[in-house]
């Protein structure tokens, strides 16, 4: 497998309107390989918009071969200079896991839970759907569990989060270790709500998205390893599931 990073020119009108439109980024990366080699929905590229306010903004895109960036560059990127993407082997990375390490991570994730009964309202049936965490806290606790929050400042958990031995990273095969405080080592942040139409339907789609960023510890390399490749959660096309790994300071470990 690839790991490509790409350097997106915020400046241009076609950044703006192709950043606006999820639709319109999975069409470019899906565009970036030879149509012989598109993976199956198995094993489709995932991909990841990295925007930080005042500062660079990173196209990432993990896929089974090596993307042809040149006509995404001519669209968003900086077609005048020699090419500033970088496309490196992921084996790498996924040889040199193991139980018990530490690494800083980033996941633009989609955290959703299932309605088992309508609470909303009595005149629409949400049983079996999927509703987006909305705060900040249900977010996180979406991804490590409530569990992780005992030995914070007292704050009000809401009911019906999975407990830390049933989260997304439990079952990916890694956790979120405690600070010093003891609250969990995770960030949330660029929290959205978007509104994605899609063109045989009059209805629009809500898709809640969230960044986290932390330290996690590797309790199950098969599991993590499958997570790194194939990502977390649901809404993959739309820029959601990829997590990446960077190493920690030797002072933090």
């Amino acid at each position: 497998m690839y790991l490509t990073r790409f350097p997106i020119n915020r400046t241009r009108r076609a950044t703006r309107q192709m950043l606006g439109s999820p639709y319109r980024v999975h069409a470019a990366v899906a565009g970036s390989f030879p149509s012989w080699s598109v993976p199956d929905q198995g094993n489709r590229a995932l991909w990841r918009i990295d925007l930080d306010p005042g500062g660079p903004a990173w196209l990432y895109i993990l896929s089974e071969s090596e993307p042809s960036l040149v006509g995404l560059d001519e669209q968003i990127g900086f077609p005048d200079r020699p090419p500033a993407w970088q496309t490196r082997p992921y084996d790498g990375l996924l040889s040199r896991l193991a139980e018990g390490q530490l690494w800083s991570f980033r996941l633009v994730a989609n955290p959703v839970r299932t309605v088992t009964h309508d609470r909303a309202s009595a005149t629409r049936d949400l049983s079996g759907k999927r509703v987006g965490h909305v705060t900040s806290r249900q977010q996180a606790s979406w991804l490590i569990g409530a569990d992780a929050y005992t030995d914070c400042p007292p704050v009000e958990i809401p009911p019906g989060l999975p407990s830390a031995q049933d989260t997304r990273a439990a079952r990916n095969g890694f956790d979120v270790p405690l600070d010093d405080l003891g609250c969990a080592q995770v960030v949330v942040s660029d929290r959205r709500s978007l509104s994605l139409h899609k063109r045989d339907s009059d209805k629009p789609i809500t898709l809640v998205t969230a960044r986290f960023d932390g330290v996690l510890r590797i309790t199950d390399v098969a599991k993590l390893r499958h997570a790194l490749t194939h990502g977390i959660g649901h809404a993959k096309a739309f820029g959601c599931g990829l997590l990446t790994l960077a190493s920690l300071p030797s002072d933090s470990r």
